[in-house]
């Protein structure tokens, strides 16, 4: 479930923030590669809603030639309120949903195949991916929130039914995890780490 609803104000820009361009590319296409890439998800749905109407438009275009990716419109009302609209779907019921932002360009198929793989381990019903505050200190990153020494990643799983679920934390020591595009810095950090000295 590729989270791709919300307004991303923090960008500046009248642009949605998954079609942020990095190398001519928009950060979604990068997210939804990956996915593809994982030998575990087999069904990729991309959560848009009214504030993202080109992104829908978007993920419309490519739903021709990848019949394994669906839309499926949500309230846009904030990241736990969208996602508590997909647990509670009928079509959800007792899945194992991976939800991942739509703004995280770094990330690959090999990732989600390992936090799967943990996860598959866990005898709990859901698992968070957390990245140390200390990655995010060593690349000049600044964390949307600090719990304690971790940082929310963006990559969650969880079981298809609207109720509270019981958690195990996975904290990755991962840049691929940390850097999600919410500001023109994260662009700069990007393209450092991309040996790419525009601006």
């Amino acid at each position: 479930m590729v989270m791709a609803g919300g307004k991303g104000t923090r960008m500046k820009t009248d642009r949605e923030k998954p079609l942020t361009l990095l190398s001519g590319k928009p950060v979604i296409q990068y997210v939804l590669e990956a996915l593809k890439n994982s030998s575990i998800v087999d069904k990729i749905v991309v959560a848009t809603s009214s504030q993202t109407p080109q992104t829908t438009l978007f993920v419309e275009d490519i739903l021709v030639d990848n019949p394994s990716i669906g839309i499926l419109d949500t309230p846009g009302s904030g990241y736990i309120e969208d996602l508590s609209y997909l647990l509670s779907q009928d079509d959800f019921k007792d899945e194992i949903i991976v939800t991942i932002a739509s703004d995280l360009p770094l990330i690959t198929g090999e990732i989600i195949d390992q936090v799967m793989e943990e996860y598959q381990k866990s005898s709990k019903p859901a698992m968070s991916v957390m990245v140390p505050v200390e990655l995010f200190h060593e690349y000049n990153l600044q964390p949307s929130l600090v719990l304690g020494k971790v940082v929310p990643s963006g990559l969650n799983i969880l079981r298809g039914k609207d109720t509270e679920q019981d958690e195990e934390v996975l904290v990755l020591d991962k840049i691929e995890l940390a850097l999600n595009i919410n500001s023109p810095e994260d662009i700069i950090c990007l393209e450092k780490l991309w040996g790419n000295p525009r601006r």
